[in-house]
């Protein structure tokens, strides 16, 4: 997951905007209404302990989770004390079900069933398996495959189902346990593995974009003390709201949108996500309806934000109250920073508030963040130097890729660039593969031995670090995303970023300004890159121009054999999380499934016009 980003105080809004380096010390802001609170409750040892903690205290009639309707209208609100009742409840269900260590699916389930389902299974000693909605839903082919490849791999017991209704219904495979809708088991004790740190907590699918989904084992402590450590850094307490629309299928929705509250002593207000995608102003109003809040999305939900949401609207909206906006799961863009700034500086937004971040599931969700109301640091790299691995200012900006800082280490986080060849460490500014040691680091993939010794075994003289496969430099503490290493161009011997090349091609032709993209070798047996750009200008004259601007834009960034496809809107396939699938992509270039609106290239053309994609 790539979160947000943080150089140095908040001197200057231009600084920000324009990402112009200041080395400048000046004292960071501080938020105006932010009162003076008590420490933060004793730190639990796991989620379901946290939740004992709270429902037993001064809080425990104060609401945690809030669900809001499409129209940002309230559907539901369960204090600490309710919560936990139909927890228990829902525990006492799956109590007749298979054993500790289990596992149970947990679907994305409406309203807040998904909290109450999650903790359930952890508070019953079961192993946690969140998934995507089982309803039918947009691209259910791929949804279905997902859960196909889930359900053979962790082999459940049962599977958590919104009513009672649906639990009865004869469903082949495991046993449908419906989520309580009301507290019936007040006595029942947590299982002694929900007080355990060291026992399992849940299996977090990957979400697959260079592979098949795969099981990160996530232990009771390694989920807690990422979110204490997150919490500790963003100052989240009891004053403060959570606003998410995240899905809890995924490990940020998850972490940020259940996890984070409990441990801080937060409310969250939590929404579907199909509310968002319909309309991003329900998500905008819930920030302002709140005090204090912490919101986090991937780079293209503010990308979506700016494009969807009209001037008018703009100015009725009031974001002063928005303190963190955490931006990650996605590569952070520079240009998705300025703009939602400016777009939202009538809203009272702050460029500062902006905390961009790099996480991923195998740490458990967060490795480093920038600090809030801090400039978030954008580096003019030159793109040659890069290729050779290092980052070194640009000379000139048509020579230039932009890197967003992703924040420095959590508290307790070790972060190592290293060589994947060689496995040694490299120097400052020098880019390698991002090795990552700390408390929130997870013991390997479910049932994957020899994967897991590859990816969670790696040895540094400090230590066992988790090998991310994304490739970065550090500039001080403060991390840079450059890629990832298995989606790299290599071309007479340099490596190129497919992001870089794919900014390249969107900044060509207005028709393709701020679109998706994807990039990948244009034939494994030899150099050229091919890119295909989304778009929504249907005129094919203004096409056809579009597509050889960005062919000759990215044959002067690269020099090697050009191919480029423009396609509609939402047609460049994505993981659950927004990230780009460049390898599907290519595969449904190479075989015709991506309708193409039109194409250009400077390679061979092969028989029957087929370009060499």
């Amino acid at each position: 997951m790539s979160v947000i980003n943080a150089e140095g105080p908040a001197a200057t809004v231009e600084r920000s905007l324009r990402g112009i380096e200041d080395s400048e010390t000046v004292a960071p802001m501080t938020s105006p209404s932010r009162p003076t609170l008590p420490p933060h409750p004793p730190c639990p040892a796991t989620a379901v302990e946290a939740l004992l903690l709270r429902a037993s205290g001064p809080d425990a009639a104060r609401p945690v989770f809030t669900a809001l309707g499409d129209g940002g209208e309230r559907l539901e609100r369960l204090t600490a004390a309710e919560l936990l009742g139909r927890v228990r409840a829902t525990a006492a269900a799956l109590d007749k079900v298979g054993g500790p260590g289990d596992r149970v699916v947990v679907p994305a389930l409406p309203g807040l069933d998904f909290p109450v389902g999650f903790l359930a299974c952890l508070y019953a000693g079961r192993i946690a398996v969140p998934v995507p909605p089982l309803r039918a839903g947009t691209r259910t082919a791929d949804r279905a495959d997902r859960l196909a490849v889930i359900r053979k791999d962790c082999a459940p017991v049962a599977v958590l189902v919104p009513t009672a209704q649906e639990s009865l219904r004869d469903h082949p495979g495991p046993a449908r346990i419906a989520v309580s809708q009301s507290p019936t088991a007040d006595g029942l004790p947590p299982a002694p593995s929900a007080l355990d740190a060291n026992a399992i907590a849940l299996l977090q699918y990957t979400s697959g974009s260079t592979s098949d989904p795969r099981g990160v084992i996530v232990g009771h402590g390694s989920l807690v003390a990422n979110q204490v450590a997150l919490r500790d850094r963003c100052e989240i307490d009891s004053g403060t709201t959570v606003v998410s629309w995240l899905p809890f299928f995924h490990d940020m929705g998850l972490c940020t949108g259940v996890v984070l509250p409990l441990v801080s002593g937060a409310a969250a207000v939590t929404m579907e996500p199909a509310a968002f995608v319909r309309d991003p102003m329900v998500w905008l109003r819930a920030i302002e309806a709140e005090e204090d809040v912490f919101a986090a999305a991937p780079d293209f939900a503010y990308e979506l934000c700016v494009r969807r949401i009209p001037p008018e609207e703009r100015r009725r909206v009031d974001l002063s109250t928005w303190r963190v906006a955490a931006n990650g799961a996605e590569p952070v863009r520079a240009e998705t920073l300025r703009r939602f700034a400016d777009a939202f500086r009538p809203s009272f937004f702050r460029p500062e508030v902006f905390s961009p971040g790099y996480g991923l599931a195998e740490c458990t969700l967060s490795v480093t963040i920038g600090r809030p109301l801090y400039d978030a640091p954008v580096r003019r790299c030159d793109r040659s130097a890069l290729a050779r691995g290092t980052a070194v200012p640009a000379a000139s900006p048509d020579g230039a890729a932009e890197l967003v800082g992703c924040g420095t280490p959590l508290p307790g986080v070790r972060v190592q660039i290293v060589d994947p060849a060689t496995r040694r460490v490299l120097p400052a500014g020098a880019v390698g593969e991002i090795w990552v040691s700390g408390p929130g680091n997870c013991r390997g993939y479910w049932g994957r031995e020899a994967e897991s010794a590859e990816v969670f075994g790696a040895e540094l003289d400090d230590g066992p670090y988790v090998r991310t496969g994304d490739l970065g430099c550090l500039d001080g503490d403060e991390l840079f995303i450059t890629g990832r290493l298995k989606d790299v161009l290599t071309v007479g011997g340099e490596n190129y970023f497919p992001q870089d090349i794919e900014a390249v091609a969107g900044a060509a032709h207005e028709a393709f300004a701020h679109q998706r993209a994807a990039a990948w070798p244009l034939d494994e047996s030899a150099p050229g890159v091919a890119v295909v750009v989304e778009t929504a200008e249907r005129d094919p004259e203004v096409l056809g121009r579009a597509v050889r601007a960005a062919g000759i834009a990215v044959a002067r960034a690269l020099p090697a054999p050009v191919s480029v496809f423009a396609v509609a809107r939402d047609q460049v396939p994505r993981t659950t999380s927004g990230k780009t699938r460049r390898r599907d992509c290519a595969k449904d270039v190479r075989a015709g499934r991506l309708p193409l609106l039109a194409q250009w290239s400077s390679a061979p053309v092969h028989e029957e016009g087929r370009h060499s994609a």
